[in-house]
C-alpha cells in the first residue's frame, strides 16, 4: 500500500454565532479545547465548518467539549456526574452562588 494514511476527520457544521464563540478571543478558546482534547481544531477564515482530527478518542473529547462550549452560548449547561459521556475526564465542581464570581470572573473571563 504505497498510498499514505489519512488521519480521520470529523466536522461539525456551525451557525455564525457559534464559529465565533468556538474561536474565542484571539482564538483562545479553540486552543484550550485542542490542547485538552488532544485533538486539532481547524476553521479556515470565512468557513462554518470546523474540522477535528485525531484518534477516535481525540475526536470524540473535542466534539463533546466544543458541544458543552455552543450550549453556553444559549443557557446554562448542566452537568450530571453520573452522565457516561463525562467518564474519565471531567471534574464536577460544586460553586456557592455566592462565590461564582470568583471562579467565572468578570463576565466569565476565567472559564
Amino acid at each position: 500500500d504505497d498510498e499514505p494514511r489519512r488521519s480521520p476527520k470529523d466536522y461539525i457544521k456551525l451557525t455564525d454565532a457559534d464559529a465565533a464563540f468556538i474561536l474565542g478571543k484571539g482564538g483562545k478558546t479553540k486552543q484550550k479545547i485542542a490542547r485538552v482534547s488532544g485533538a486539532g481544531l481547524e476553521l479556515p477564515a470565512r468557513s462554518l465548518t470546523l474540522e477535528i482530527t485525531g484518534s477516535d478518542e481525540e475526536r470524540r473529547l473535542a466534539k463533546k467539549y466544543v458541544e458543552c462550549v455552543m450550549a453556553q452560548r444559549v443557557g446554562d449547561v448542566v452537568l450530571d456526574d453520573r452522565d457516561s459521556r463525562f467518564e474519565n475526564d471531567c471534574t464536577i465542581v460544586l460553586v456557592p452562588s455566592d462565590c461564582a464570581g470568583f471562579v467565572t470572573g468578570k463576565n466569565g473571563a476565567f472559564l
